[in-house]
């Protein structure tokens, strides 16, 4: 999940991670704190230091909040995300922050409620938007999903994960011609993202373009030659061409590489078909 639009995702990865807001908090309290000498004596001693420590206390829930999430302990991250709702309850941030919580821990639909949440509190929050046309994948409510990556190309066209989730939505509503085209541009925006050729393979492959199936198989190959499942589709790709040989020798490499035992076992069988 991403606080701003990502443009560079690391291949084959759940969707994103919450960037670090320690620095900026960080920065925030001293802005504070340089203010105080001046404040106090226009405010009042009392009610500049209320509001002066309230918010530290909100900032301090919220650092803490990140750093529960960094180290995969999402239910306590939600509760401090929680107490500083108390605190803030119109706090955007934390309402976000507690979304990419429950994203993680699978409960789509708390965090789709969330971004949801953040957008009517602030419409422009890009990252509430984009999240949550990820959130709406996961709930499978693909037209949803479409309709918001459709809306961050217009606003945002060179973002390689709008284009790559608006083609993941594509192709898992069955229209992978489409999907194709927007992994070829996410593709196109930043070269080295191995999974943006693989998935373009598989779309070509679904549409029954075995060529550019092959070319995209070895794009994603030749930037990462270990890749179990590119080998998998190839020899997928070489069985369709009437390659049996050929089709082995790839399966069998996917089963060399992978270690999902699923794969494995996929590859094993279908050899085992090719060889009887």
């Amino acid at each position: 999940m991403h606080r701003s639009m990502p443009h560079a995702p690391a291949a084959g990865t759940a969707i994103g991670s919450l960037t670090p807001a320690l620095p900026r908090r960080l920065r925030r309290w001293l802005q504070h704190l340089t203010l105080v000498m001046l404040l106090v004596t226009v405010c009042g001693a009392g009610a500049f230091a209320d509001s002066f420590f309230h918010r530290l206390r909100v900032d301090g829930l919220m650092s803490d909040g990140v750093s529960l999430y960094h180290s995969g302990d999402y239910e306590k991250s939600i509760q401090k995300f929680n107490d500083a709702l108390d605190l803030s309850p119109n706090n955007v941030e934390a309402i976000f922050d507690r979304g990419l919580d429950e994203y993680a821990l699978g409960q789509f639909q708390a965090a789709a409620d969330d971004f949801q949440a953040c957008l009517r509190i602030q419409a422009d929050f890009i990252p509430a938007l984009f999240n949550l046309g990820v959130v709406d994948i996961s709930l499978n409510r693909l037209d949803d999903a479409k309709r918001i990556f459709q809306q961050l190309i217009a606003a945002h066209p060179s973002s390689v994960r709008a284009h790559f989730d608006m083609g993941l939505s594509a192709y898992l509503s069955g229209q992978p011609s489409l999907a194709a085209q927007e992994f070829a541009v996410a593709a196109l925006l930043h070269p080295q993202y191995v999974q943006a050729h693989y998935d373009k393979a598989l779309a070509e492959y679904r549409t029954g373009n075995l060529v550019a199936a092959d070319q995209e198989v070895d794009a994603a190959l030749k930037l990462n030659a270990t890749f179990a499942r590119a080998y998998f589709l190839r020899g997928a790709i070489r069985l369709r061409q009437g390659k049996d040989a050929d089709a082995r020798a790839q399966f069998e490499t996917a089963m060399r590489l992978s270690g999902d035992p699923v794969l494995k076992s996929l590859c094993s069988q279908i050899i085992a078909q090719i060889g009887a």
